[in-house]
């Protein structure tokens, strides 16, 4: 009996002991997993830290680029014109200016409404700039205050960067930044706004017109349309409507290229094309 209870304690005192070796054990383990999971996260910050920086350096050495080179471009009197297309895309117009602009390995501007978004992806793909219009376009309800203008444009802007990853920074106003659907005051503040927040608005110094009523007749568009001076920000539109600039393009584009025009995108470092000039810097 005796030699019995004694065995019954020893098998019990390794139980615990073994128990024990594993809580220890579990614990040890425990606290390793955590110090690698730590040494991960450490080294994945540090990385994207890194790739951050040089991110900034890529994109502070372009836009140095761009200067550069439209200082020279400017210096050497070469003619440049800039195709822009407002309140679009559509799907009976847009894909067919695409396929122009393809034909004629010619890269454009879209600023783009937000209608049609599955369409943006197809612009981008084709290494045309995409760019901010309003969501709404609703002159009452864009201009109602400074803050209406920009839940309205963040709304566009998130919306284009959930379909192409593109984070749009141009940008041009309903009407124009010389429009009067807008009070003084709220305009300055929005302009004010735009400039800290980094965004960059164009006008247009060539309007083809289009926008004057629906089928515009192919003559008075290209007419219009072409304009002569050394830089040219051209309007055109890509709405439902709009069926005659589609079918003025190609003409329009043979008569700058018979003056000797190059074809290029805006960019935050383009030329600004503006009605009321955008301050450098705002306090």
């Amino acid at each position: 009996m005796k030699k019995l209870i004694l065995g019954i304690i020893t098998v019990l005192s390794l139980g615990m002991i073994g128990y024990s070796g594993g809580i220890v054990f579990n614990s040890v383990k425990g606290n390793l997993d955590k110090s690698s999971l730590e040494k991960d996260i450490k080294k994945l910050d540090e990385s994207i830290k890194e790739k951050s920086t040089l991110l900034a350096e890529v994109k502070a050495k372009d836009a140095e680029l761009r200067k550069h080179y439209n200082q020279i471009r400017q210096e050497k009197g070469i003619k440049v014109v800039y195709l822009t297309f407002d309140d679009g895309p559509t799907p009976n117009n847009t894909p067919r200016i695409l396929e122009i602009l393809e034909k004629n390995n010619i890269k454009a501007t879209f600023f783009v409404i937000g209608q049609n978004p599955d369409m943006y992806k197809q612009i981008v793909d084709q290494g045309h700039t995409i760019a901010i219009h309003t969501y709404s376009h609703e002159y009452k309800q864009v201009y109602a205050s400074e803050d209406a203008f920009f839940q309205d444009l963040y709304k566009l802007r998130d919306l284009i960067i959930e379909k192409t990853g593109v984070n749009p920074k141009v940008t041009r106003f309903p009407g124009g930044s010389s429009t009067t659907r807008v009070s003084k005051p709220i305009k300055q503040a929005i302009i004010n706004r735009l400039t800290k927040e980094g965004y960059v608005y164009q006008d247009w110094n060539c309007d083809s017109t289009d926008a004057s009523g629906n089928k515009v007749p192919v003559e008075k568009l290209v007419k219009n349309g072409v304009c002569n001076v050394r830089e040219v920000n051209l309007l055109m539109h890509d709405a439902y409507a709009k069926t005659t600039t589609v079918e003025a393009l190609q003409q329009i584009i043979d008569a700058y290229r018979a003056k000797g025009y190059i074809f290029e995108t805006l960019t935050v470092d383009s030329p600004k094309f503006q009605h009321v000039k955008q301050p450098e810097n705002v306090d």
